[in-house]
C-alpha cells in the first residue's frame, strides 16, 4: 500500500503536513495504484478539483468519460450525494451527441462561454456540505490509509 510518511516531530510543528500528504498521494498518484479506500479519494478530489477550475466541461476534457460511474460511486461513498447526481444528470447530457476532442485554451473558453454545462456547475458550486469538506472528514477515519508516522 503506498502511504506518505510523516515524521512525528515535523507534525507536532505543522499539522497541516499531514492533510497536505494526503493531498499530495491523492493528486499524484496513479490510479491503479492506489487500494480502494484511496481509490474514492482520488476520483472525488480530482472531479472537484477539475470542476472547481473549469465546470463539467473541463472535468470530462481532462478526465475523460471512463470512470464516471466509478466517480459517482465513489462521491456517495464520501457523502457527496448530491455531487454524484450532478454528475450523474451532467454526464448523461455531455452522452447526447458526437463531440470533437477540445485541444487549446480557445476552445475550452468557446465551450464554456456556450454555457452548456453552466446549471450543473452553478449547483455543484452550490453544494453543502463540499467535497473538501467530505475529503477532510473521509480523511481522519481513514488516516491510516493514506499517512504513516515515524
Amino acid at each position: 500500500m503506498i502511504l506518505r510518511r510523516i515524521s512525528k516531530d515535523l507534525l507536532i510543528e505543522s499539522p497541516y503536513e499531514e492533510w497536505n500528504a494526503f493531498i499530495d498521494l491523492i493528486a499524484m498518484e496513479e490510479y491503479e495504484d492506489l487500494n480502494q479506500i484511496q481509490r474514492i479519494a482520488h476520483l472525488c478530489f480530482w472531479y472537484d478539483s477539475e470542476v472547481q477550475n473549469g465546470g463539467h466541461i473541463q472535468y470530462f476534457e481532462n478526465k475523460g468519460t471512463e470512470k464516471v460511474n466509478e466517480t459517482i460511486n465513489a462521491l456517495k461513498s464520501l457523502g457527496a450525494s448530491k455531487q454524484a447526481d450532478i454528475l450523474g444528470e451532467a454526464y448523461r447530457q455531455y452522452s447526447l451527441k458526437i463531440r470533437k476532442t477540445i485541444n487549446t485554451v480557445l476552445g475550452f473558453v468557446m465551450a464554456s462561454r456556450e454555457g452548456e454545462y453552466e446549471r450543473f456547475d452553478n449547483q455543484y458550486y452550490d453544494c453543502e456540505p463540499n467535497v473538501t469538506e467530505l475529503l477532510e472528514k473521509y480523511f481522519v477515519a481513514n488516516k491510516e490509509h493514506f499517512v504513516e508516522l515515524v
